[in-house]
């Protein structure tokens, strides 16, 4: 039997005979790959980060000891050992990822491809050469975000997870906090103490989700340290494989 990483059976899309190798794994009833020691960094185990956090390269939710190959247009993604689709990268239809592994918190707007298969976390995806480029982490729809060394990113170094928020419209955001007014926003200001930040009590790295997606990064006791905009960027109903 193939060790296939689709969730279907029949395959969907340009299927073409290429041998791509993954190690297939389950936890917790769920399905994943991984390819040598490369994987999805939400995929790993505790252990696994930290250990893997101190010498990984900083692709947004992926764990590789090595560099990865650059993205070309057109790509590879594993359906079983024998057999993979091709698909061609979508860099106006961007993915927003997120990723935390106890030391950094990390963001990418990531270019993604369009298919019908149903992929798992971790099932790798090779350039025309059969180099490994990345592995899937996300999705949006039908739409896969490839994480790699390209579009909009950042990072804060914090041991913070990520916490999300859900923009509500017509509302000023500082923070984690939205208010009805400027005034509203003004008067909170005024009251918030200094920041203060070290290593009892770390920043908050916070997704602000919405139309204009933002990341903010807040001390403790609600002060601001940092808050950028992410225009272009598909944040909503983004599925971790």
């Amino acid at each position: 039997m193939t060790k296939r990483t689709v969730l279907n059976e029949v395959y969907k899309g340009l299927v073409e005979e290429m041998h791509i190798p993954a190690d297939l794994h389950e936890r917790d009833g769920k399905k994943f790959a991984s390819f040598g020691s490369v994987l999805p960094i939400h995929c790993a185990t505790p252990e696994q980060v930290e250990q893997m956090s101190r010498n990984t390269h900083h692709y947004c939710d992926v764990f590789t000891p090595d560099l990865l190959a650059p993205l070309d247009d057109l790509a590879f993604v594993r359906l079983d050992e024998n057999t993979a689709e091709k698909v061609f990268l979508n860099r106006s239809k961007r993915i927003l990822l997120v990723s935390s592994d106890g030391r950094l918190a990390q963001w990418r707007s990531a270019p993604s491809f369009e298919s019908a298969n149903r992929y798992v976390g971790g099932a790798p995806l090779v350039t025309r050469a059969g180099a490994l480029a990345s592995v899937l982490t996300a999705r949006l729809g039908h739409h896969y975000a490839v994480s790699a060394f390209e579009g909009d990113s950042g990072y804060f170094e914090t041991s913070k997870p990520w916490e999300t928020v859900d923009i509500e419209e017509g509302k000023f955001y500082y923070g984690d906090k939205g208010f009805d007014t400027r005034e509203e926003l003004t008067h909170y200001l005024e009251n918030l103490p200094p920041a203060e930040v070290n290593s009892t009590t770390p920043p908050r790295p916070i997704l602000l989700r919405g139309k204009t997606p933002r990341v903010v990064l807040m001390a403790e006791n609600g002060r601001q340290l940092s808050h950028h905009y992410l225009c272009g960027v598909l944040a909503n109903d983004v599925e971790y494989l």
